[in-house]
Parts: structure tokens; sequence; C-alpha cells
């Protein structure tokens, strides 16, 4: 299953990601959760304390290839690694990967 959340700012989508993802993984077992907002605070609402160094994935991890004339974005390692490389483990069974953050303003 893979659920996305999305919408306006300030509306409580880290909120009810975070809760989402730990009552998912009680029932489940094992959750993957992806913070790809540029100010991440995911890890803070799943309860993971944030280390001295985040272990955010890279942006060259993505590689595209083309197939029958269209281009694609392809994972250029395993999900596997990717995981095991660059996730934290939270609370409940989740797993949670940041994709990044913004330097300063106007990078994103």
């Amino acid at each position: 299953m893979r659920i996305a959340v999305s919408g306006k700012g300030g509306s409580g989508k880290t909120t009810i990601s975070g809760t989402l993802a730990r009552l998912a993984a009680r029932r489940l077992g094992k959750v993957l959760a992806v913070d790809g907002d540029p100010n991440p605070n995911l890890a803070q609402t799943i309860g993971v304390k944030a280390p001295d160094k985040w272990p955010l994935v890279p942006r060259d991890l993505l590689t595209t290839v083309e197939e029958n004339g269209e281009k694609r974005a392809v994972l250029a390692k395993p999900i596997d690694e990717v995981i095991a490389e660059y996730s934290m483990r939270g609370p409940d069974g989740v797993q949670l990967l940041s994709m990044g953050e913004v330097d300063h303003a106007g990078e994103g």
C-alpha cells in the first residue's frame, strides 16, 4: 500500500502523516515514511530523535533511463540499500527517509 499526503501549508499534513505511519506500523509491523518536504519535520512527529548529522538521501540517487522512447527516473541503488544506508528507525517499526532540505531561500 502507498499513501501520499499533500495540501496547503499549515493544514496538518505532517501531523496526519506521522500519526498514520505509526498506527499503520503498529498494525502492519513495518512502514517506510518518506519526508519530501523542504522543511522536514516528519521525524519529530514520528518520534525520531534527530541526530547531529541526518542521513539525507542524495539528489544523485535517481538516474534517467530511456525505454521505448520514453524517459523515466529510476533509483541508482536497490531500494533495500537506500533504506539501509539513509533511513532512521523510529518507534513502532517506522523507518524514515528524509529527502533533504533547502540550504537557503531560493535554492529549492
